[in-house]
């Protein structure tokens, strides 16, 4: 606080000369409250607090940046598990998953997401619509006296651990008590009742964690307790109570602050996004350049494909005209494979007739298949039948990596197989084709 015998304003100013990365942060308690005396913290560049009051804005110290921390009372957080999904669409995701669990009319209501975390978690700041929407308004209206950076939420500042937290200010602090639980998620909640017993929402708070899996280790009371409460409290929670130090929002680590969620954010933001058109405008160059690329890649596909069908037809055209030139009719060799499977048939005819045996016959096509065929399990191999010019084989017992290491072999031997799965096996054909 300022100290005695120098005005308030008088010490500010000289605080502030020769340090001018200042950070003010006030506490609003209420939608309206922002030009009545507030709740506020003064710290410099390293985050550190310097000055703390309570004033309105007219006597608020200098600074060159000013952020608001909404009370718990005005505030909730939820937290969501999401698959790992682009940061442009965090938001969007987490608030379809937070439809059904939102009081009130949705568009009353203001949701904003922090940074998915490693294990997928996503804290989503649920305040009024109306709140933040005011705060932005006085944003560029420019009333205040300093540029307002951002809109944190005050449980947001609490530490998240395995224990819950339940924060009550100390006699004399502004805000209202909360409790914020380890997966993140945080509601108001006022001190003990008259009777000292755990207050209503925290037992069920608890309880639900509990069944959710996700049950803290320890409840730790930011707030004066005596050890009676605390013995009663453990009793009543069925978890260890601890004492911690009376909630202070300011008294929160630098860390806290800077990893707080910006309430100002997508449609909140102090700078809206360019114009629909505009944002057209500056990627008009790149669309251009895009387009003449695609125009260029779907040319050069066309040519390519010209190229191919004009090989294909000179290479038809080559197996016809050899075929006929070995006198093979030329209704006969109209396809290329027509051709190759006639000059086949022919050269058989002529190394039959010179009492020579031809490749595809039963044993030269069995020889250069035995090979790979070596390689099958004992009793694998059923039966074998040949026929004009093909092996048919049965092969019983085979697993899909045994027949996918056949058909290499197969082909590394010059007879490629054609496999057919069956309900005991596969079945090969090798041969000419």
């Amino acid at each position: 606080m300022s100290p005695p015998g120098r005005p308030k304003g008088e010490y500010r100013s000289a605080q502030h000369e020769g340090n001018p990365e200042r950070t003010l942060r006030i506490l609003l308690a209420a939608a309206g409250a922002l030009d009545a005396p507030v709740p506020w913290a003064l710290f410099d560049a390293s985050g550190t607090r310097v000055d703390v009051g309570q004033d309105p804005p007219s006597r608020w110290p200098r600074a060159d940046t000013l952020e608001v921390v909404v009370a718990a009372s005005q505030v909730r957080l939820a937290s969501v598990r999401l698959p790992p999904i682009p940061p442009a669409r965090v938001a969007a995701a987490a608030a379809f998953a937070l439809e059904d669990q939102l009081a009130g009319p949705a568009d009353e209501q203001w949701l904003a997401a922090s940074a998915q975390q490693p294990d997928g978690r996503v804290v989503v700041v649920i305040a009024a619509r109306a709140l933040v929407a005011g705060l932005r308004s006085r944003v560029a209206d420019a009333p205040l006296p300093m540029r307002l950076a951002r809109v944190l939420a005050e449980p947001e500042l609490a530490p998240t651990a395995t224990a819950a937290c339940w924060c009550v200010p100390a006699d004399g602090e502004a805000g209202t008590g909360f409790v914020r639980l380890p997966d993140g998620t945080a509601f108001p909640v006022d001190a003990a009742p008259a009777d000292g017993a755990l207050p209503p929402e925290l037992t069920l708070a608890l309880a639900g964690a509990t069944r959710g899996g996700a049950a803290p280790t320890a409840l730790r009371v930011d707030a004066a307790a005596s050890d009676a409460a605390l013995a009663r409290w453990s009793t009543e929670a069925g978890l260890p109570c601890v004492r911690g130090e009376p909630w202070q929002w300011h008294a929160a680590s630098p860390a806290a602050f800077a990893g707080a969620t910006n309430l100002l954010q997508g449609e909140m933001a102090p700078t809206p996004p360019p114009p629909r058109g505009a944002r057209a405008r500056a990627f008009a160059p790149a669309l251009w350049i895009a387009a003449a690329a695609l125009a260029l890649h779907v040319t050069a596909t066309l040519g390519d494909w010209a190229r191919w069908r004009v090989d294909a037809w000179r290479t038809a055209r080559a197996w016809t005209a050899t075929a006929i030139a070995a006198g093979v009719p030329a209704a006969a060799a109209a396809t290329p494979a027509a051709a190759r499977a006639q000059l086949a048939a022919r050269h058989a005819e002529a190394r039959h007739a010179q009492g020579l045996p031809a490749p595809g016959d039963a044993l030269p096509l069995l020889a250069r298949a035995a090979p790979a065929l070596a390689g099958l399990p004992a009793g694998a191999l059923k039966s074998a039948t040949y026929a004009d010019g093909h092996w048919t084989l049965d092969v019983q017992r085979a697993d899909p990596t045994l027949i996918r290491e056949l058909d290499a072999r197969l082909k590394r031997a010059g007879t490629p197989a054609i496999i057919a799965t069956t309900a005991a096996g596969a079945r090969l054909r090798i041969g000419a084709p």
